[in-house]
């Protein structure tokens, strides 16, 4: 065996003990916590001067002001969501591929980017177009929603190669009949996988914050 092979071996074995603790951790992470922090900031200043039903309080949620940006936040949340209770249904069955992971491999990511974009939108129109308390700069906060992005893309990876020894010639057919990390976007070539999952998003992410100064 090379050095090479070694080395991937090493790799795959550290990879099979972290995975459970990756998985244990909250699926949102430090980054996250960053990246909402001006918009935490307008949710605690606007929901203050909310009337105290919950009705109204969502009719303000709701409202025609920033729409996409809920949009995104809502279906990203609920995919997250539904995604991670059907895991936890089916996985003792094997390997999962039907429900949310019959269109994408990882349909939680996918979740937790729609609704980090979202997000990302909400607090750059705040740093933009309110006094912006906040740690970061509306440059900083798409830079770190970027930085997670890569996370998600890179944790993807390194689960599908844990998948691959767990499950083998399932896993394969499985990865070459369904999208890696963005529905529809489905190539022959892992890197050209990658690189949809990142630029699709990002698109995204710019269309939504350049639609605010239109």
């Amino acid at each position: 065996m090379g050095a090479l092979s070694r080395v991937r071996e090493w790799l795959l074995r550290i990879v099979g003990y972290l995975i459970p603790l990756v998985q244990s951790l909250p699926s949102l992470s430090v980054w996250a916590g960053l990246m909402t922090l001006p918009l935490a900031t307008y949710l605690v200043l606007m929901f203050t001067s909310l009337p105290a039903s919950l009705p109204a309080a969502l009719a303000e949620f709701f409202s025609h002001f920033l729409v996409l940006e809920k949009v995104f936040v809502v279906v990203g949340l609920l995919i997250f969501v539904y995604s991670i209770a059907y895991l936890k249904l089916k996985k003792s069955r094997g390997l999962v591929t039907t429900g949310p992971y019959r269109l994408v491999r990882h349909p939680q990511y996918f979740g937790i980017i729609l609704l980090t974009i979202g997000l990302t939108g909400l607090s750059v129109w705040i740093l933009n177009n309110t006094f912006g308390i906040g740690f970061l700069t509306s440059s900083q906060t798409i830079m770190v929603w970027f930085i997670e992005l890569l996370a998600y893309v890179v944790l993807a990876q390194i689960e599908e190669l844990f998948l691959s020894r767990q499950h083998g010639a399932a896993h394969e057919t499985y990865t070459s009949q369904v999208s890696f990390l963005v529905p529809y976007f489905k190539t022959k070539r892992r890197s050209l996988d990658v690189l949809y999952s990142v630029l699709v998003p990002s698109i995204l992410l710019f269309v939504l914050v350049n639609l605010q100064t239109a």
